[in-house]
């Protein structure tokens, strides 16, 4: 019997380290093609800082590809050992098949404790050095940050397109053509520049682009003139966050210069629905961009960035009123979620449980903090404003759940490559390619109804588990009879 257990276990660890490496390395290419190997194009990052960040990388993608490969192991090697008869000699000897695999689903349960570990604590911890060494190796030569005939989302508030770029005799200076700025705010395009020339140049003491455009076109959204050339609604950004100064706007905003612009009295078809758009002429723009809020990308992780216990103290303090004016009619309210509760909505507050007034989210926010108005009670600072906590509870559920993945995956494998009797490594890895897509459509599904309360979707995320290992069982029973 240890001699067939030993047999097994190391034909299911030989053959998992082949699986894990190929999945580890198909999902560390997905990955990081698009943020790594992008800088290192741009002349941003050395090939040390892309080893840096996959090696950050790793952990991340062991939490996906370890239960993977599990499972392709698993099909593997039972489906080459019914093939090959071995289980048919085992069963003659007298070996059941539930104590031939005993060892097996032992190692499956270590290896979910150790999926357990990567998903609640090392994995989160990983992805967010490398999200931060990305955003490191960007701001380490930004003045390589513009490229010709590509779209550059990097630049925070900006998406810019450069038909055409060459080095001038400065090299923090450089002739263009067929230039596009486009300028965004809470995803929402407010200000859209074309110019057919100009010329851009990078100031290092202040990291800021810039633009002088020739023959400009600007449009500029009516109801967002006041962010963009300054007004009475435009505000300073806090820090910190205070419930006597709450507006934020993008500090490049207030020092943009349009000179000798004329408005034109008709408006062109470029954007014909509402908003309205304003159309203005220029010839000559002079537009700095600062990269000083580059780095601040980090401030606010998704969730996926944040470790258990993270989320855990993310669910107690979302919705906490932090302070309060002086009159009491204003507070300031933490939130966790990445996307901020939709403006004018009113929460009823709470104190230890038990509802005390009501508030009303305004318009004014931080990427941590909310200004609520307080309609009703008199609150202090500690009181918790309901706000939905689903994402919290999906992505806390979700890392959990997805820790027994390697034991689901193991029960169901062992009978289905049983009853496959395959050699073929194809056949395995087909098979083990659609159990995996129904376990993920399910993870999926629960991710992307996060903002659905209605639907449970923190619950969702467990069907796979309790429905692989519910038929895993069973069909382990069967295969034991020798049904």
């Amino acid at each position: 019997m240890k001699t067939l257990h030993r047999y097994l276990l190391r034909e299911v660890l030989a053959t998992l380290v082949l699986t894990v490496g190929v999945f580890t390395a198909v999902l560390l290419m997905g990955n990081a093609m698009k943020e790594v190997l992008a800088l290192v194009v741009r002349g941003q990052a050395s090939f040390m800082g892309v080893g840096k960040a996959f090696v950050l990388l790793i952990p991340f993608v062991i939490s996906f590809s370890l239960p993977m490969g599990l499972l392709t192991a698993m099909l593997l090697v039972f489906g080459r050992f019914s093939a090959d008869q071995e289980l048919t000699a085992a069963r003659a000897g007298g070996v059941s098949l539930v104590s031939l695999v005993a060892p097996v689903l032992l190692l499956a349960v270590v290896f979910s404790g150790l999926c357990a570990w990567i998903n609640l604590s090392i994995a989160p911890r990983c992805r967010t050095a490398y999200k931060e060494l990305v955003y490191d190796l960007a701001l380490s030569n930004p003045a390589k940050l513009l490229s010709a005939n590509t779209f550059i989302s990097e630049v925070p508030g900006y998406v810019i397109y450069i038909g055409e770029l060459e080095q001038g005799t400065d090299e923090r200076r450089w002739e263009m053509k067929r230039i596009l700025l486009n300028r965004i705010e809470n995803g929402e395009l407010i200000q859209r520049t074309r110019a057919a020339r100009g010329e851009v140049s990078y100031d290092p003491r202040s990291k800021q682009y810039l633009f002088r455009l020739i023959n400009a076109q600007v449009n500029v959204r009516a109801d967002k003139l006041g962010t963009v050339f300054g007004g009475e609604d435009e505000g300073e950004e806090p820090e910190p966050p205070t419930t006597n100064n709450l507006a934020s706007t993008n500090s490049a905003a207030a020092t943009n210069t349009v000179p000798e612009l004329e408005v034109e009295e008709e408006e062109p078809d470029l954007f014909p629905n509402s908003p309205e758009w304003m159309p203005m002429a220029g010839g000559e723009i002079v537009l700095p961009i600062t990269l000083a809020d580059m780095g601040r990308q980090s401030f606010k992780p998704k969730l996926s960035y944040l470790t258990f216990n993270q989320l855990r103290r993310e669910m107690i303090r979302h919705g906490e009123i932090i302070n309060l004016d002086q009159n009491g009619s204003v507070a300031l309210v933490h939130y966790a979620t990445v996307d901020a509760p939709a403006p004018d909505t009113e929460y009823q507050v709470t104190r230890h449980g038990k509802p005390v007034g009501r508030a009303r989210i305004t318009h004014e926010k931080t990427p941590a903090h909310l200004v609520a108005e307080i309609i009703r009670g008199t609150l202090h600072p500690g009181d918790r404003l309901e706000l939905d906590r689903t994402p919290l509870k999906v992505q806390l559920h979700r890392q959990i759940s997805f820790s027994f993945a390697a034991i689901g995956f193991t029960l169901v494998s062992i009978p289905l490559g049983i009853r496959a009797h395959r050699r073929e490594t194809t056949a395995g890895m087909a098979m083990a390619l659609v159990l995996i897509l129904i376990y993920y459509s399910f993870i999926i599904l629960g991710q992307a109804l996060a903002n659905q309360p209605q639907y449970y979707p923190h619950l969702i995320v467990w069907i796979p588990v309790f429905l692989f290992q519910a038929a895993g069982m069973w069909m382990l029973a069967r295969a034991n009879r020798g049904s």
